[in-house]
């Protein structure tokens, strides 16, 4: 078996460093047993929080017929049903979970120790997530201050907030997911009327400068006559990161709390929390203590966490279901609302306290961009096609890239989006505060890194053309950089007060006559930073979607390459496509575009499953 893993190393199926685990923990006897812990170990490191049962086999072409082996072998194993009786033949590798083994299989799946016993953590959290009565008079009068108009799902995820110890806030970029944080504070505030420990955090950098500014513009118009001023010292005016709330070591992954030393606050809310992986997702519950109240705010549609595990969009299935008789009437009462009770739905508790966001409020009706964005979430083609055709929409153009000439259309539609920024600083004192602003109004979003179609390749072509056109200035001789020139950080670093994904801009400093970098901080300050303190970056005229996620711009381009890969999915256009708030540009060749909206990212998860057997036990 050894060697014929090996063999499959090559053809990439599999990784040595899955073998080489599985090796560790399986004789030279336990053939079948090491093919499936090399399989568990490789669909871990694509993101998947198990491997079902079902999914033990090989789905491969072997394209030399003459290799015997190979083929004899992978239909020997094709043919096994017998897969848990052979798994647990041997109970001090795997077991049911009774029994510590670094191998669990449970609901006919196969997990990895840690990532079972994550998942039970999570489970357990949200099954004790109940339906905690609140008197209704004082939420009635707060939902009338806040609400002139008969927002009602905006109101329901109020009241799930202030009666769940959990709950969860999912809708598109422009339903109002930032704005109903604010609303969510100031009716806390307002209900709890004591000193409370309001925290608001978000998984980037961009995302908690956003937040930050939200916040303080939501309490600065509101009323003086609704809000005191010993009540104002509770509000968070200062949104962080989550990795700097919970002062996570970022090589290590742990923290200063747990489960005894808890974090004590009364209410955290998180925005973005799509972003959140499994292991992220215990730690916060882990050392959040029993009286705090937890908002996870995100887009179940967006791109997956990085890690292993899609929690939130795993939760968000439950929207389906209805909610349960008690909460509904109680819900209809608080709301003032006459939500139609759909008696032939499933009830679900999970469902009190999910809310769905639906009306958008950034992009009119008109908005190309927001019907693109619902077609692309349905994977629906013909609709796609047609819409482009018609070109009705001034917000939204597709070009596609079949050619040389048409790529270079592309690179020369970049430098004089670019041009325009440069002549800006140019006009303008270098340091002026709105520089970073400028840069925000354009961005070009690559889906890859590498290859004429990657970030590198593009990066160093704008800032060459922009060199030879004689566009950038004040650049030093014999140093890259230049004022004007955009970064974007590649890892955080607490001590800088720096965040993955950030993005600076290099301006002139008067008083050290050196060049340095600014960078708008989440409390809507600035940080200087100089050059040679920088840590890992990049240059920032073009970024891959996954680290544009949180941000927001004006326009945005989206550049697919010329050739089909994984990486390349609906979640990952959908993405991009949402970060623009004003115009969406689309570079790419049309066959590509299509694929890569047919194909949806799938990671085996059993959390659905589980929660609903437990219900059922």
């Amino acid at each position: 078996m050894y060697y014929f893993l090996k063999k499959l190393c090559k053809t990439g199926i599999i990784r040595l460093i899955d073998l080489y685990f599985a090796s560790v923990l399986t004789s030279k006897k336990q053939d079948f047993l090491k093919f499936a812990i090399t399989l568990l170990s490789n669909t871990i490191s694509k993101g998947n929080t198990c491997l079902p049962i079902s999914k033990l086999f090989l789905k491969i072409k072997i394209k030399n017929k003459k290799n015997i082996f190979l083929i004899k072998k992978i239909k020997e194993i094709n043919q096994i049903t017998n897969w848990e009786q052979i798994l647990f033949l041997d109970n001090n590798i795997v077991s049911n979970g009774k029994k510590i083994t670094p191998i669990i299989l449970e609901n006919h799946c196969l997990y990895l120790h840690k990532i079972w016993y994550e998942e039970n953590i999570i489970i357990k959290n949200f099954i004790n997530n109940n339906f905690v009565f609140i008197k209704q008079d004082k939420i009635k009068n707060i939902l009338k201050i806040l609400f002139n108009k008969n927002n009602y799902l905006q109101k329901e995820a109020i009241c799930a907030a202030l009666t769940h110890r959990i709950s969860i806030i999912t809708g598109s970029p422009g339903t109002g997911k930032t704005n109903i944080i604010s609303k969510i504070i100031f009716t806390f505030i307002k209900i709890f009327n004591k000193p409370l420990k309001i925290k608001v955090v978000a998984t980037t950098g961009k995302a908690s400068v956003r937040l930050t500014q939200s916040i303080n513009k939501f309490f600065k118009n509101i009323s003086l006559t609704l809000i005191n001023e010993k009540e104002k010292k509770n509000i968070p005016n200062k949104v962080t990161t989550i990795h700097h709330l919970l002062k996570m070591n970022i090589y290590t992954k742990e923290t200063l709390y747990n489960n005894i030393n808890s974090l004590d606050i009364d209410l955290l809310i998180i925005d973005e929390a799509s972003m959140i992986d499994f292991n992220l997702m215990v730690i916060i519950l882990k050392i959040l203590s029993k009286k705090t109240k937890l908002i996870l705010l995100g887009d179940e549609y967006q791109l997956p966490p990085i890690e292993y595990g899609n929690i939130f969009k795993d939760l968000c299935y439950f929207k389906k279901f209805f909610f349960t008789e008690k909460y509904f009437s109680w819900l209809n009462i608080i709301t003032n609302n006459k939500i139609k009770n759909f008696y032939n739905k499933k009830r679900f508790f999970f469902r009190n306290f999910i809310t769905v966001l639906k009306h958008n409020y950034r992009y009119p009706i008109n908005s190309g961009i927001n019907k693109l964005a619902i077609m692309i979430k349905q994977g629906n083609i013909k609709k796609i096609k047609k819409l482009f055709l018609l070109k009705k929409y001034s917000d939204i153009t597709y070009i596609n890239i079949i050619n040389e000439k048409n790529y270079q259309l592309m690179i020369n539609s970049f430098i004089n989006e670019y041009k325009k920024y440069f002549i800006f600083l140019n006009k303008y004192d270098y340091n002026h505060k709105n520089i970073l602003y400028k840069f925000n109004n354009y961005q070009i979003i690559c889906a890859i890194k590498h290859g004429l179609f990657g970030t590198k390749t593009i990066n160093s072509i704008i800032e060459k053309e922009l060199f030879n056109k004689k566009i950038i200035k004040n650049n030093i001789k014999n140093n890259n950089w230049y004022i004007g020139k955009p970064i974007i950080i590649n890892q955080n670093n607490s001590f800088l007060n720096l965040f993955n994904g950030d993005i600076g801009i290099t301006i002139f400093d008067k008083k050290d006559k050196k060049l340095k970098i600014k960078f708008l901080l989440a409390n809507g300050e600035y940080q200087i930073i100089s050059i040679e303190n920088l840590p890992s970056y990049d240059i920032a005229y073009a970024i891959t979607t996954h680290k544009s996620q949180g941000s927001e711009f004006k326009n945005i381009s989206l550049v697919l390459p010329n050739k089909f890969y994984s990486i390349l999915t609906r979640e990952l256009i959908y993405t991009a496509i949402t970060r623009a708030r004003k115009k969406v540009n689309i570079y790419s060749n049309e066959l590509i575009f299509y694929k890569a909206i047919q194909f949806k990212i799938k990671r085996y998860s059993n959390i659905k499953n589980k929660i609903i057997n437990y219900i059922k036990n």
